[in-house]
């Protein structure tokens, strides 16, 4: 698989030690905030997001012990190895609104499509909870709101896919 994997349209180098340790090193200046984010697959889909759009960092508000599942490890594919990510709370949430632009994916009363918004570096997307969206608290963080236009019957997205969506959106502009 990995033999085929490097010979089919795969945009990474065949030395991947000097690979990883440039992954590692030079990030994208784009993170996430999860908001309390719980089902164990959309976070470990949101690793293999971070990994693949390499992100600065991904922060959650939750437990300390937020990362052990092995449902989040195994649906990672290892991505949580190369992803910087911390467990925090809402005072070490609002010191990292005074050192970067927090940017909410959640339609507002003043959220604009992510297509139109043009991010400041270096970047964190704000997610919200699977059921309740981005808190009220984080959201008076917020520099800024988008959204995804929504065309069809159903208001939302998956969690992760919505991030995916928005995430190479911003990296686009950055």
């Amino acid at each position: 698989m990995e033999k085929r994997q490097l010979d089919f349209r795969d945009e990474r180098p065949r030395e991947m030690d000097n690979y990883i340790r440039e992954v590692l090193e030079k990030r994208h200046p784009l993170s996430l905030l999860l908001d309390h984010v719980e089902d164990t697959r959309n976070l470990g889909a949101l690793f293999r997001l971070a990994d693949a759009a390499r992100l600065q960092h991904l922060w959650a508000l939750g437990e300390a012990g937020l990362f052990e599942s092995k449902i989040i490890r195994r649906v990672s594919r290892a991505a949580m190895a190369y992803v910087p990510h911390q467990a925090i709370d809402i005072s070490e949430a609002r010191a990292l609104a005074q050192q970067q632009t927090l940017v909410a994916l959640e339609i507002t009363e003043n959220s604009i499509p992510y297509t139109e918004y043009q991010p400041q570096s270096p970047c964190v997307l704000v997610i919200g909870n699977e059921k309740d969206g981005v808190s009220e608290e984080l959201l008076e963080l917020c520099q800024a709101s988008i959204h995804i236009p929504m065309y069809g019957v159903n208001t939302s997205m998956n969690v992760a896919m919505a991030t995916a969506v928005a995430v190479y959106g911003l990296l686009h502009k950055l």
